[in-house]
């Protein structure tokens, strides 16, 4: 009986912190949403990383004044 115990402890401690390790990646509407866009590799010169997305990365172009 102890060892159920421990063992149920363990899950409950693994499902616990399971979503830490998992990042949610952008769609490409969210991502468009934010005002960004999505890219295959890392963002362009001067760009803003906004997260990732299904593709890559999403990245928001910067407009200097």
């Amino acid at each position: 009986m102890k060892i159920l115990y421990l063992l149920s402890v363990v899950v409950f401690l693994v499902l616990l912190t399971a979503p830490e390790f998992s990042q949610a990646r952008l769609s490409r509407k969210k991502c468009r949403r934010r005002g960004g866009s999505c890219h295959l590799r890392g963002c362009p010169f001067n760009s803003i990383y906004l997260g990732k997305c299904w593709i890559g990365s999403c990245c928001q172009s910067q407009i200097f004044d």
